[in-house]
């Protein structure tokens, strides 16, 4: 699903694409306009393009202030160089509707930069607008919420245009489907140093976003308009709401809290954990073994521990052992704070089943579950850890 083919990144060094990328204004002007067309679509290639291999769970945003910051990059690419890969000849940002909508056109990218993030209130945009242009030569229109350094005075309008520039960075974020509460945690890169790639994990340490939209908003769509929304519907909704267009009982302001929290729900790259029902997500990690009391003995084979667990508003544990053992089972928070003991007694040969959270309810976080286990005969040890993120 994801914007950067990772295998294609790791053949071709970022100081080549940035030597691509980093032309003088001057070499653009005088550059043939199909040579600047293969430029961009290598840096496509290697930002955008969708990547089958990664899991669907994981997508990529920048916040307004990210866009607007040309001093930052995203993956080594300059954020004025990201904007100008993502706005192509023949495929302009418009915001608005008909009548009533602003279009920036390829080359106007200094301008959106320049314009973001927004400051000023949420708000549709004047009637007298029209149907304005931003070309090459970044002229405000007349009437166009801007003050003379460019910088847009419409906050609604700025997060529409930071998401139709994410929704560019991540396609497939124009189908998710958007609900009322949503669950997502960072995304650490792998090898490869490059977020949003096939190596990517998550961060199990990491605290868990609680990313909400407006019930105004999800009832317009949902009950008035007769739709599951979708990112890409929100980002329609938005510029209905901008074009002076029907938006039921939801407000501007409503609509751009929407818009900013879908913009910060999955900042440079994070994984949606759950949905809106209570849910656990058990990341079982590599099991460590111990030794035995008499050296001169062989490690039995089987004696590893395995921890498994279903989602649910209860997850169950599964762990198994080859012969009779002394069990302890503890769940520990982020602080490194025993929470709960799920287990602490002696079982048989065979595999026993325990409840997590335990008997009590636990607050959102992550959580670290060890288990360990000693052979009443043989003397010897094993453990395994899995990583929880609880969710509600």
């Amino acid at each position: 699903m994801q914007p950067r083919a990772h295998q294609v990144a790791r053949e071709l060094p970022h100081l080549t694409l940035l030597c691509f990328i980093g032309a003088d204004q001057e070499r653009e002007k005088e550059e043939p306009s199909i040579m600047r067309i293969h430029r961009l679509s290598l840096v496509l290639l290697l930002l955008v393009l969708p990547a089958t291999v990664l899991a669907q769970e994981c997508y990529c945003t920048l916040e307004d202030a990210w866009w607007g910051n040309a001093k930052l990059s995203f993956n080594g690419v300059a954020i004025p160089a990201l904007v100008d890969s993502l706005i192509v000849p023949g495929d302009p940002v418009v915001l608005g509707a008909p009548g009533r909508s602003v279009t920036f056109e390829d080359g106007s990218e200094s301008c959106i930069v320049a314009g973001l993030p927004a400051g000023g209130k949420a708000c549709v945009l004047p009637p007298s607008l029209g149907d304005a242009v931003v070309d090459t030569n970044c002229v405000i229109p007349e009437d166009f919420p801007a003050n003379k350094h460019w910088k847009f005075r419409n906050k609604l309008l700025g997060e529409a245009m930071a998401l139709s520039l994410n929704v560019r960075l991540d396609p497939d974020l124009l189908v998710l489907p958007v609900e009322p509460v949503m669950y997502t945690v960072e995304a650490l890169p792998g090898d490869d140093g490059l977020h949003g790639t096939a190596d990517d994990s998550l961060c199990a340490d990491c605290d868990t976003m609680t990313v909400r939209m407006p019930d105004l908003v999800m009832a317009a769509l949902v009950d008035s308009m007769g739709i599951d929304p979708t990112v890409g519907d929100v980002l329609a909704f938005a510029n209905t709401t901008l074009g002076g267009g029907e938006i039921y009982d939801a407000r501007p302001r409503d609509v751009w809290h929407a818009v900013k929290n879908l913009n910060r729900a999955f900042k440079r790259c994070r994984f949606l954990v759950s949905g809106p029902v209570d849910s656990i997500v058990v990341i079982p990690l590599k099991s460590t073994e111990g030794s035995t009391r008499g050296r001169e003995e062989e490690p039995e084979a089987g004696m590893a521990l395995s921890i498994t667990g279903a989602v649910g508003a209860r997850s169950v544990l599964h762990l198994s052992v080859s012969e009779a053992s002394r069990v302890h089972v503890a769940a520990y928070n982020v602080a490194g704070r025993r929470v709960a003991v799920l287990a602490d007694r002696s079982v048989g040969a065979g595999e026993m089943t325990m409840e997590f959270p335990a008997d009590r309810a636990l607050p959102c976080g992550v959580y670290l579950i060890r288990a360990s286990a000693t052979g009443v005969t043989s003397g010897r040890s094993s453990s395994q850890a899995a990583k929880v993120i609880v969710v509600r």
